[in-house]
């Protein structure tokens, strides 16, 4: 598995600009709210690569454009191999590919306080869904990830990303846009009332 940075494709998908004009590309392979791109980093590497990370920490350290066939496989071998004890129906169809049980399963968990296995497993079957193409649970993996500590100081980033990734692959990205705006607000307001 590569730095995706480091491939030419890859940095060229970092660098295209999403759909939304409320969504900044900065040209680092970084999305900000338009409202504030004065928030980009100067860094043009996203900080975080999958070889350094199991499979189940992948959601809360890296954007869609990080996932090619290789990474896409050990997902879902991952997931194959979990036996699920708890979660409920939901967690189960979530494992087996179902958006809606993944939705449901995933915004069960909300507010997330901690990050524990079970969270992990839900939210790598959500992100597993997600990188099918299917915008639905990237909205909801990037509300959860905007609106949860997930470890590192570039959650808004990834939250921006997934948001990006889910626009491109809507049906309706004007409605996915304003509820991207929206999301993109209540990120800001997170961020800012743990500055407080």
């Amino acid at each position: 598995m590569a730095d995706v940075t480091e491939q030419p494709e890859c940095q060229l998908r970092l660098e295209t600009a999403p759909k939304n004009s409320n969504i900044v590309n900065t040209g680092h392979g970084e999305l900000v709210p338009a409202s504030n791109p004065a928030r980009s980093r100067s860094s043009v590497r996203w900080p975080f690569v999958a070889d350094n990370y199991p499979p189940l920490a992948w959601w809360r350290r890296l954007p869609p454009q990080a996932f090619g066939d290789t990474e896409r496989l050990l997902l879902v071998s991952t997931i194959r191999g979990i036996a699920v004890l708890r979660g409920g129906d939901d967690l189960v169809a979530a494992m087996r590919g179902d958006a809606t049980a993944a939705i449901d399963a995933a915004l069960g968990l909300m507010p997330v306080e901690e990050i524990t296995t079970p969270v992990d497993i839900t939210m790598t079957a959500l992100m597993s869904i997600a990188l099918e193409g299917n915008a639905a649970p990237a909205l909801v993996l990037a509300q959860i990830i905007g609106l949860t500590d997930v470890g590192h100081q570039h959650t808004s980033d990834l939250a921006a990303a997934w948001l990006a990734f889910g626009e491109r692959h809507s049906d309706e990205p004007d409605k996915f846009g304003e509820a991207g705006v929206i999301l993109l607000s209540a990120f800001e307001q997170y961020l800012n009332k743990g500055d407080a």
